[in-house]
């Protein structure tokens, strides 16, 4: 039996967390179409937070996650301001069952849980990444994409959490529609070859 000469990266599968409602069957972003967790980003406030739904990542999950974000704002954000992403993680695939920082496993504001405050319920969680900002000068901030972070989750099913921190609402021109905002995270195949 031959031993194996190198070990490469491949992209694996990627899971879509966005807002079926308004996410649309061609996002301008290339990516897919179809939504693996629901999170309705759209109309988000300066200084509030969204919670997704539980995703599975299946039991036999990737060791390793590039996560990307896509997001638009209604008027143009502040310039060097962020949206940021943090996530939690759980072994159960019921919506309340298992969470950290009191999550709730299901597409809802996030203010830290019944007895916290936003900046103590993130503490609890995976800080994944933000993505910063720039002023685009147009009438509604065009999405602005980009690469946040890479994570390792640490059980089956993920929950993110959106702290909007951009100086303005996300959403597209006004009408706060989530059809261009969502966070793609995409497994990092590790393969052994010959």
């Amino acid at each position: 039996m031959a031993l194996p000469d190198s070990a490469k990266q491949v992209t694996g599968t990627s899971y879509i967390f966005a807002f079926d409602t308004d996410w649309p069957a061609s996002p301008t972003q290339g990516w897919s179409a179809t939504v693996d967790a629901e999170i309705d980003m759209g109309g988000l406030t300066d200084t509030n937070a969204r919670q997704s739904a539980k995703c599975d990542l299946t039991a036999n999950r990737d060791l390793e996650y590039l996560v990307e974000m896509s997001i638009e704002t209604d008027t143009d954000a502040t310039s060097g301001a962020t949206v940021d992403v943090y996530a939690g993680y759980s072994d159960s695939a019921t919506a309340g069952t298992g969470n950290p920082a009191m999550l709730s496993g299901t597409d809802a504001a996030y203010s830290g849980g019944s007895a916290g405050t936003l900046a103590g319920g993130i503490k609890l969680l995976e800080y994944v990444g933000s993505l910063v900002l720039q002023a685009t000068n147009d009438a509604d901030a065009e999405p602005q994409v980009g690469v946040i972070g890479r994570i390792s989750p640490s059980k089956r099913y993920m929950m993110i959490v959106v702290v909007n921190n951009s100086g303005a609402t996300l959403g597209s021109g006004g009408t706060g529609l989530a059809d261009e905002l969502a966070v793609r995270v995409t497994g990092i195949t590790t393969q052994i070859q010959d």
